[in-house]
């Protein structure tokens, strides 16, 4: 079993962190509204654009053709120069983009629109994950991925109030070019903060620097992987079973964005402002959840990273499952189901799962494993949200028209729980209760 060590200092949002963590945080809850709100938006535009339930998903499906090489790419490139670089591209694409969406009146322009979308959002994942390695270690690091985790369901809560009133009263478009002009905060705050090298940040003393630098316990924390290093991570057992599990542990939840609108405005005929308001508070759940997180990873299963991150996927199952049994019941319980048990599967493995990055691989191949992982997840989920639109039983009545596409995302879940559980233990330990020196990010070795 490997630990990942914890330093007493420095605490937490303390010091320049909390602009450098500001900063990723506007950053992330900025580019997935932008994601959030298109699902959301689904019975507007799919009724405007005249489009059948296979284009819709077609359409829901090809921002993810662009977004699934660039997250690998950004992975690697993060990791070789710098983190920063890739953000400030992709808020600038992603502010472009949401603002294109006004000129879009076909379905071939929608399409192509997602799939250049994709292409800068995938610029997102790996770097964030880099940034939040390099400045906060240990323990640290859990709270601070477990928030950063809730910034981007933050943008599903969000976005329902925002967009749904907005394509109700005046257009679906509009609620686009509202996103795009938050897309200029974030990027001077990217700008004047998220540095890779601590010392560039303006203001930053020596002694946060050397803390940071001690808790890390590397030498050059801006040392950049080879390629050869690359390739012999990638070799390595756990790694490779974890990096199946990230493929299937959360994809299914991106069926929600298309088919929940479409179930409650379009099947259920759910007045939209109505949606408006319930569903975001629905989707607090999953982000309440996951600003506490990375305290329970560390107090529970003795700080063990593992049955949390096997736990995450079986809620998951257990949601979509109960979506189908309450497919005649109450709406709110069906999208509770959906949006607030099943998504849980988020804040639960990806608020994790870097933990387990940095304890089995180091600090410097967070960018790399995020990135390699979730673009083979992305991989998964473009086939799957692609596909569903085939899945619908247009002879049944009301929400069970959707119940095929639960049940393959339920199996999915259930699925994503053996990689898990046949990969080696990593351990989230606080200083002084570690079998590694305070600070330290060790090796794998055997339990």
């Amino acid at each position: 079993m490997a630990s990942v060590g914890i330093s007493s200092t420095p605490r937490f949002f303390v010091g320049k962190r909390r602009l450098v963590f500001s900063a990723i945080i506007l950053t992330n809850f900025v580019v997935w509204l932008d994601t959030a709100k298109f699902g959301v938006l689904n019975p507007f535009w799919s009724k405007d654009l005249n489009l059948e339930p296979s284009q819709i998903s077609s359409v829901a499906a090809s921002y993810l053709l662009g977004y699934f090489p660039m997250l690998f790419l950004a992975g690697i490139l993060a990791d070789r120069f710098g983190a920063r670089r890739m953000l400030l591209t992709c808020v600038s694409g992603v502010t472009v983009l949401s603002a294109s969406m006004a000129a879009v009146h076909t379905y071939g322009e929608m399409w192509w629109r997602n799939f250049v979308f994709g292409l800068f959002f995938g610029l997102l994942w790996a770097p964030c994950t880099r940034l939040l390695a390099n400045w906060f270690p240990g323990q640290d690091n859990a709270k601070a991925t477990s928030m950063w985790m809730s910034s981007t369901l933050l943008a599903g809560v969000v976005a329902p109030a925002i967009a749904l009133p907005l394509a109700n009263h005046l257009s679906w478009q509009a609620a686009f070019l509202v996103v795009a002009a938050l897309g200029i905060p974030a990027f001077v705050m990217l700008w004047m903060f998220a540095f890779d090298d601590h010392e560039k940040v303006r203001g930053i003393s020596a002694d946060e620097v050397n803390s940071i630098r001690t808790a890390l316990a590397i030498q050059d924390e801006n040392s950049k992987l080879s390629f050869g290093e690359i390739l012999r991570l990638l070799r390595r057992p756990s790694i490779i079973t974890m990096a199946l599990a990230t493929a299937l542990a959360t994809t299914p939840t991106w069926l929600t964005g298309p088919w929940m609108p479409y179930g409650l405005i379009t099947l259920d005929k759910v007045n939209p402002d109505v949606v408006a308001w319930v569903t975001p508070l629905i989707a607090l759940i999953p982000v309440l959840f996951g600003l506490v997180n990375g305290t329970l990873v560390a107090r529970l299963f003795g700080g063990r990273t593992r049955p949390w991150l096997a736990f995450g996927p079986l809620l998951g199952a257990v949601g979509f499952a109960m979506a189908i049994v309450m497919h005649d019941t109450s709406w709110v319980l069906w999208a509770i189901m959906l949006g607030g048990v099943a998504f849980l599967c988020d804040p639960m493995f990806w608020g994790t799962v870097n933990s387990y990055w940095v304890g089995i691989a180091g600090p410097k191949a967070t960018g790399t494993l995020n990135g390699v992982s979730a673009a083979l997840q992305v991989g998964v989920g473009w086939y799957i949200t692609n596909q569903s639109g085939q899945w619908l039983n247009l002879e049944a009545v009301g929400r069970a028209q959707l119940d095929r596409v639960w049940l393959i995302g339920a199996i999915i879940f259930a699925v994503a729980i053996i990689p898990v559980l046949i990969s080696r233990e990593i351990r989230v330990r606080a200083a002084g209760g570690s079998d590694t020196p305070s600070g330290a990010v060790p090796v794998e070795r055997p339990a």
